[in-house]
């Protein structure tokens, strides 16, 4: 079992006048961050952690938002976790996450802003890819590249940098949370800090991390 975390404690200057994308619904009335997750095997997932800043739950209501929406899609696992200030990085949201739930074990982490379909996530170090190829509308700047070898090992991720045909889909598998909190401890003055940043260190400490399969991948910075 796993813990699955979804970091949405970004501070944009835009959010000032409008509502962060991730917590707006689509036309049933889903919130996108909890739509985001509706693809990954329930059946691993032992606990669920949506990780926000206090301004935004007071200025928005997404306590009770995220009440209702736990209601309507019976997440009886899941939890919102609110943060006094805003993190420097998805990275950092995510330590801060692990640190005040005490979570342990393997966690998968999952952006907000996309959608993908998996039918297995297994408890090891992995990276969800997909090909770019397979994109009808891309923004390829905006994304990491992973380098997979002939054995199905990840060797490479690297920021706006085409090394590859496949991009990080926004999923994210350690299987030690401590140990993940030791490597951002590493890298944390480093800016802008990425997660692909932990995994490219971990890489280089000859940490083993497999592709993850997927299917249906949608964007939704590109769409909505």
């Amino acid at each position: 079992m796993m813990t699955l975390i979804v970091p949405i404690a970004a501070n944009n200057a835009e959010y000032a006048h409008k509502m962060p994308q991730p917590f707006r619904c689509d036309d049933e009335g889903t919130m996108l961050c909890v739509k985001a997750i509706t693809g990954l095997p329930k059946d691993v997932i032992k606990d669920i952690y949506f990780v926000i800043l206090r301004e935004h739950d007071e200025r928005f209501m997404l306590s009770e938002m995220f009440s209702m929406q736990f209601r309507k899609h019976n997440l009886t696992n899941a939890h919102v976790t609110v943060l006094d200030q805003p993190t420097g990085s998805q990275t950092e949201t995510v330590a801060r996450a692990i640190e005040l739930n005490g979570i342990e074990g393997v966690v998968f982490i999952k952006d907000a802003d996309c959608y993908f379909k998996t039918d297995e996530i297994l408890p090891q170090n992995g990276v969800a890819i997909y090909p770019l190829e397979n994109l009808p509308i891309v923004d390829p700047q905006h994304k990491s590249y992973v380098a997979v070898d002939d054995m199905y090992y990840v060797t490479n991720i690297i920021e706006k940098r085409v090394v590859s045909h496949f991009f990080s889909a926004g999923g994210y598998c350690f299987e030690d949370a401590r140990e993940f909190c030791r490597y951002y401890e590493r890298l944390k003055d480093y800016s802008p800090l990425y997660l692909s940043h932990v995994i490219y260190l971990m890489l280089l400490d000859k940490k083993i991390f497999r592709p993850i399969q997927i299917d249906d991948y949608q964007d939704w910075t590109l769409t909505v």
